[in-house]
């Protein structure tokens, strides 16, 4: 039983003492989160082997598993995912090992379950949240700030350079269309291949897409640099196929 002492009032004790507890609270999950948010699946080849031993693992499986162990995992994947959107912004429950667990024990019962009973819906439902989960350590994404008639070295299997930046305008003076001209030349070739990116149409080059941001420019008016956006998603290709098997097992329903 805890006694009040001091000069404070009850609401003022019970104001510091929530206070503390939230803020050891948030302490401890931010520790928590950071240590097992920092663990993540393995690049190519190894989530492809991962995915195989889950595919496997369903077919071992596909006796043994029920409807209720299906409506579990389900469950269980739903709380996970709502747990993204309540907990604080600083951590990221969907990309921690208790998740990834979740996830991969979903794959394993809901793939069981379309051996013993194929639905096109339910196979496109796992395809895209395999291909999502496997394809996350492949995925590449960076904003690369590009000065004018320079190449800029990153990470990238190639080096970029903004060769022009235009702005086109309508008569009133207002922003029409924003152009930046491109080259690209891999360090071990002469080769330079030129594209034109424009806002909302990405140019796409060696399995990466670029996507323009934003520019700088002087106070006269002479654009220095823009920053694009650099991303690459391998695995895309299989998500959007099995979002398509799932709208098709949708249309499938409807027209029975």
């Amino acid at each position: 039983m805890q006694s009040f002492s001091g000069t404070g009032t009850l609401a003022e004790w019970l104001g510091i003492g929530l206070q503390n507890r939230v803020q050891r609270f948030e302490s401890a999950g931010y520790l928590y989160f950071r240590m097992i948010g920092r663990l993540h699946l393995f690049s190519f080849p190894l989530n492809l082997i991962i995915g195989v031993f889950i595919l496997y693992a369903g077919w071992k499986c596909r006796r043994l598993v029920q409807d209720k162990h299906i409506v579990i995992v389900l469950v269980l994947l739903l709380i996970g995912t709502l747990l993204e959107g309540l907990l604080p912004a600083h951590i990221h429950f969907t990309k921690s090992w208790p998740f990834v667990i979740i996830l991969v024990v979903f794959l394993i019962v809901w793939g069981a379950g379309l051996f013993r009973s194929f639905s096109l819906l339910g196979a496109g439902l796992w395809l895209a949240l395999w291909a999502g989960m496997l394809g996350t350590p492949d995925e590449y994404k960076a904003s690369i700030t590009l000065p004018t008639h320079q190449y800029v070295h990153t990470s990238l299997p190639f080096d970029i350079r903004l060769d022009t930046f235009t702005v086109r305008r309508y008569p009133t003076g207002e922003p029409m269309e924003y152009t930046a001209e491109l080259s690209f030349k891999e360090s071990q070739s002469p080769v330079v291949t030129e594209a034109t990116l424009r806002v909302n149409h990405p140019v796409r080059y060696k399995g990466y897409r670029m996507y323009l941001l934003d520019y700088e420019q002087t106070p006269m008016g002479d654009i220095v640099s823009c920053t694009v956006l650099v991303t690459r998603q391998p695995w895309s290709i299989l998500v959007l196929l099995g979002i398509l098997l799932m709208m098709g097992g949708a249309i499938k329903q409807f027209i029975k």
